[in-house]
């Protein structure tokens, strides 16, 4: 289904826009901040998500005796077909009175429709490690790499059950280092097998363990 945005996200000329590959969709979803940015990765993790749409309507309101548009920043579906518009918000600008009016008429607009909205912050986006590791797990953990080596890494560590990165490179000697890293972190990114992504960044020392 043709997705037609609210809003055209234009080229800046001062800061930074971009667009980030939703990889649960191939398709690439523009930003208009790093914190945009990191959502869009953070909601590709979420296996919860399925959808993700840029600058998805507009929402009209009045404040201090004009009419006022929002244009929040995604609209998400998740496996349960409910629909969620996300506004991504440094906590600095939170508490700002013309962004708590805006919030309410987001809050209004999504209540009509059966829809929910929210607020995403850094605390939100950016805990601890995690969006340092995805950045990692991204590029090298979505490469294309045949089943048949992600079944031989994932049998491996069955055996041992838990194990560090670098423990298991050992039971897996019969693979080149790309295709051992590449699967390793494939199979975290996707988690098929557990490893801490918050409190510590990913390295050798790293513990993964085997998912029944």
């Amino acid at each position: 289904m043709f997705f037609q945005p609210a809003r055209k996200i234009k080229p800046k000329t001062k800061g930074y826009r971009g667009k980030e590959p939703f990889l649960t969709t191939g398709k690439m979803v523009p930003w208009e901040s790093f914190l945009e940015r990191d959502y869009i990765r953070l909601a590709d993790f979420d296996f919860g998500i399925e959808e993700i749409y840029a600058q998805p309507v507009r929402i009209t309101y009045l404040y201090n005796g004009k009419i006022r548009e929002h244009f929040p920043d995604f609209k998400v579906i998740n496996n349960e077909h409910q629909v969620v518009i996300v506004e991504v918000k440094p906590m600095k600008f939170v508490d700002r009175e013309d962004n708590q009016i805006k919030f309410l008429a987001g809050l209004a607009y999504c209540e009509e429709r059966g829809w929910k909205y929210i607020q995403m912050t850094e605390d939100d986006i950016r805990p601890g490690f995690l969006q340092q590791n995805l950045a990692l797990l991204r590029s090298i953990g979505t490469q294309d790499i045949p089943d048949s080596i992600l079944d031989t890494v994932l049998s491996r560590l069955g055996k041992v059950n838990r194990s560090t990165i670098s423990e298991l490179r050992a039971h897996c000697s019969d693979l080149s280092e790309e295709e051992y890293y590449g699967s390793t972190y494939q199979l975290i990114y996707f988690q098929e097998i557990d490893c801490e992504l918050i409190l510590q960044p990913v390295s050798q020392d790293s513990i993964i363990q085997y998912k029944e």
